[in-house]
């Protein structure tokens, strides 16, 4: 279907640039960064999950291996924080980053089925 082909590499595109935010945010001095929510673990949470819903679609990063990916790449931006100033390593950070890349892909797994099934019932 052409129509889940466009979604498809719409989704693969905001995925790829969601993972760029992240690593340009994980590394900007404390200073610089901003800050949308109160909590850092809130915004670990839902940066990861949007990063997730959007990535699981590449078709490198199916399934587990995107929040494998993302748990590990927070876990490397955490310990690169220890040589930013302003900023600090920490787990709780990393634990928000992998629970929200965990809530991403199920959230996206589900919003395909329901895509599929929506395409599939229109194109009848």
């Amino acid at each position: 279907m052409r129509l889940e082909h466009i979604g498809r590499k719409l989704f693969q595109m905001a995925g790829i640039l969601s993972l760029a935010v992240i690593a340009v945010l994980s590394v900007l001095p404390g200073a610089d960064r901003p800050h949308v929510f109160g909590s850092g673990n809130v915004e670990h949470l839902l940066a990861y999950a949007g990063a997730a819903f959007f990535a699981s679609t590449l078709p490198a990063l199916r399934g587990w291996r995107i929040v494998l990916l993302l748990s590990a790449t927070s876990l490397l931006f955490e310990g690169i924080q220890a040589f930013i100033p302003g900023r600090g390593p920490g787990l709780d950070n990393w634990i928000a980053s992998t629970l929200g890349a965990i809530v991403g892909l199920a959230l996206g797994r589900a919003f395909v089925t329901v895509a599929r099934t929506a395409l599939a019932i229109a194109s009848r």
